[in-house]
């Protein structure tokens, strides 16, 4: 639900109306750039470093989406085939793309989130209202994105082999820092803001030519020239004329007096042109330093915030950059924000917010790097997790899992190859290694109380490594205030004067936790090499087990999931429905009780068995969204009780899987229904699942629409994406349009409840080109209720 919420209001963000200013004002700084001799360019000035273009994804899917049926669902196979193309382009020309998706719709900016909506409502309305006069699609002046577009974006470019990264804030931060961080080629977009990071070259979206792979390039240099301020004045530039944290009703009085204090207006200029060129003027007059800043957020009607501007400004500071207009050493907000989330879900093994993005694990004599997928096994071992803390510093190095590793690296880290670092360490020089067993030496008793009264709450030491800037790290000890571990294994006698080796230490614990001694885990002596040292980074990835909320979110493998544990919030956007067909509710009431059930399984009941409530914005006809709903989750009905999440999550065996599948099928109430659902293909059963559940909650569908959801799930299985392009449609049935847009979410209800139950299916049996398109729907749809016969409505395939 979120990608699809962001966006819509992603395309209105950054500063209004300055890439029309450079057009029109500053044409030299929009220069049409050939990416294939840039790429060549980049690779001859930068022979280790190959050439990779950050893509923000939301500013993209709008132009991604070229199939010329939209209304009707979505022509997935289709789309699908486009982004491959789209990627081999780039392919060919040697350029690698990572992506980035928004994965969270910040609280500053709900009031423009909820504007955005009742825009888009009436946009929908008067998109069906042509479709009922008409009884075809509009011309793309009335485009809308099909419904969920962004969200199975996301999935479709994960299949296709390429790197992905859902983000825990706004994602023109993250990719800014990505580009910058990693020398990347250029980012892709179409978003003001990233005029104003000071990061790597920025492309535009919007003006790119993929046959000819030619695009603008907007030069910072350029409109900095004609403004006549430099890059330093840049994110004040942008906070002076309104942005996503200074709001333009603010700044009315403040751009009156510019354009009185200012040169003669231009009359041939709009407003808003006068406006920037004003603001230039006046602060290239003023000095660079925070105290000139402090007397415009006095000159400004802030009202009580009055740090408002010196936040805007420093929104814009990538990490290891510095700026005149904000103090030394101040932590930039963007990142200081994450810090501040509180979890929902208490169970800190399922779910934790701590930063703790480094670790390395000591395992079996040897430290090695350990990457987190999906459904990956760990064993046992030993973690040191990383804490922002300065105290010994090392050199950072290129390392080989930065070269392998399928998803990016956090904003502001570097790769560091921790076998070949040399350590300063109180005055000594030695490696990785050898400060791990120094370490070891020297905190032998406190490791082992953790490790000999496992239920008890304690301090612990752990080694951490903490990036100081872009190309340093730093090692340091830090000290945790509370560690809890798991129930303990069978202790065994040791001497408590000193280890030498810790081996097989169990893993399976809390952040910082140094978990049980199973028997055989001391051993006399200790074998840490160099070479087998790897690393793996995400950017707010705290220590924890494999299939943790966050890790999943970070790398786009579950579905809202994340959001729900950390503040019990989810949003959905608008979807094609028709708001005066009252016979079908809208989409998020038809799927509530099934989101409910998925809420029950994710979160612990309180005393009295009473759960936390679950705020929903969500979008349909009839709610003003003046506030979230708060909703009550509710127990779906699973024999023996419903598992709680370490079983869903971490337990193993076919018992478990079969309690992954009963809960995952309770959810929609279908839990009598496993042993006919097992026996169908996984893409049939999941949608079958989505069908009944449909029938069972939507009163007004027939006969008629059951036999068009059969035949387009047997129908679409012999079809390429090719021959589901050449299907003409005479005309388009508004009702189809509205039951297509229902059955698209409800396979982000499918997304959801799968990442919940620990995934009893693949994601990708659940994707809508598997299972669904748009315009094989409406041929079966008018077929059914044209009351063709069953053999002309299956094409032969009865089953």
């Amino acid at each position: 639900f979120l990608s699809d919420c962001c966006e819509f209001w992603r395309s209105a963000m950054g500063v209004k109306g300055l890439q029309g200013f450079m057009a029109r004002v500053c044409p030299d700084a929009c220069k049409m750039v050939d990416l294939r001799e840039m790429a060549e360019k980049h690779r001859l000035d930068h022979p280790d470093c190959p050439p990779v273009i950050v893509v923000d994804a939301m500013s993209c899917v709008r132009h991604w989406y070229t199939p010329e049926s939209w209304v009707c669902g979505g022509q997935w196979r289709e789309y699908l085939a486009i982004l491959e193309d789209f990627i081999n382009v780039f392919m060919a020309a040697g350029i690698k793309l990572v992506f980035y998706f928004d994965g969270v719709v910040e609280e500053k900016k709900r009031e423009e989130w909820i504007k955005r909506r009742f825009k888009n409502t009436q946009e929908i309305a008067r998109l069906f209202q042509f479709i009922k006069t008409h009884r075809k699609q509009p011309g793309r002046e009335m485009f809308v994105l099909p419904s969920a577009l962004p969200t199975f974006t996301r999935y479709a470019l994960k299949s296709l082999g390429q790197k992905t990264a859902c983000t825990l804030q706004e994602a023109d931060f993250e990719v800014a820092a990505y580009g910058l961080q990693h020398n990347c080629m250029g980012i892709l977009g179409q978003d003001s803001d990233y005029l104003i990071y000071n990061t790597c070259p920025y492309f535009s979206i919007e003006n790119l030519r993929l046959d000819r792979l030619v695009t603008v390039m907007y030069s910072r240099e350029d409109l900095c020239r004609v403004l006549g301020i430099s890059l330093t004045h840049l994110p004040l530039f942008a906070c002076l004329l309104g942005n996503d944290v200074v709001p333009e009703s603010l700044l009315e009085g403040f751009w009156h007096k510019c354009l009185i204090a200012g040169p003669h207006k231009n009359n041939s200029y709009n407003r808003r042109t006068n406006i920037l060129l004003s603001v230039a003027n006046y602060i290239s007059k003023i000095p660079c330093s925070y105290s000139s800043l402090k007397h415009l957020e006095e000159m400004l009607p802030l009202g009580s915030d009055k740090t408002l501007l010196y936040r805007g400004v420093n929104s814009y500071l990538l990490p290891g950059q510095q700026s005149p207009w904000v103090p030394p050493n101040v932590t930039n907000c963007q990142t200081s924000s994450l810090q501040q989330q509180s979890a929902f879900c208490q169970d800190k093994e399922i779910f934790q917010v701590t930063l703790l993005p480094l670790f390395f694990k000591c395992q079996a004599g040897q430290i090695m790097g350990s990457n987190f997928y999906v459904g990956q096994q760990l064993g046992v071992g030993m973690y040191f997790p990383y804490k922002l803390d300065a105290v010994l510093q090392i050199a950072s190095h290129q390392s080989r899992v930065d070269r392998e590793n399928p998803l990016p690296c956090p904003a502001g880290h570097s790769a560091f190859d921790a076998g070949r670092g040399a350590v300063g360490f109180l005055g000594c020089e030695c490696t990785l290694p050898d400060l791990v067993k120094l370490f070891i030496q020297q905190h032998s008793k406190a490791l082992l109380r953790a490790a000999l009264n496992p239920f008890s709450i304690q301090p612990v030491f752990v080694l951490g490594i903490a990036p100081t800037q872009v190309q340093d790290l730093v090692l340091c000890l830090v000290e945790f205030d509370e560690v809890c571990t798991h129930p303990p294994l069978k202790p065994v006698p040791i001497t408590l004067d000193g280890i030498s080796s810790l081996q097989h230490i169990d893993c399976t614990t809390q952040p910082g936790v140094i978990g049980k001694f199973a028997e055989g885990a001391l051993d006399a002596t200790v074998c840490v090499t160099d070479k087998d040292v790897e690393q793996c980074w995400s950017q707010y990835q705290p220590l924890r087990t494999p299939l943790l909320a966050k890790e999943q979110h970070i790398q786009s493998e579950n579905y809202s999931i994340f959001n729900i544990l950390s503040n019990g919030e989810i949003e959905c956007s608008n979807s094609l429905e028709d708001d005066y067909d009252t016979e079908i509710p809208g989409q998020a009431l038809i799927y509530r009780p099934a989101r409910q059930h998925i809420y029950s399984v994710l979160l612990d009941s309180g005393k009295g068995g009473a759960y936390p409530l679950v705020k929903e914005w969500f979008v349909y006809f009839g709610n003003p969204l003046k506030q979230p709903e708060l909703i009550q989750p509710v127990q779906p009905s699973v024999t023996g009780g419903t598992p709680n999440l370490k079983t869903l999550w971490f337990a193993k065996g076919p018992d478990v899987e079969k309690q992954r599948y009963s809960t995952f099928l309770a959810c929609f109430h279908l839990q009598d229904e496993m042993e006919e659902l097992q026996a169908l293909e996984a893409p049939v059963a999941g949608f079958c699942c989505l069908v009944a559940y449909l029938m069972m909650q939507v009163s007004s569908l027939s006969l008629e629409d059951l036999n068009a959801f059969v035949a387009l799930i047997l129908c679409l299985k012999g079809k390429s994406a090719a021959q589901l392009t050449s299907l003409q449609l005479a005309q388009v049935d508004s009702r189809a349009v509205h039951l297509g847009a229902v059955l698209i979410r409800g396979l982000t209800t499918l997304l959801m409840a799968n990442s919940a139950c620990g995934f009893p299916f693949r994601m990708e049996d659940l994707m809508p080109w598997t299972v669904f398109d748009g315009k094989l729907f409406q041929e079966k749809y008018q077929q059914s209720h044209r009351g063709c016969s069953v053999e002309e409505l299956l094409e032969g395939n009865v089953s």
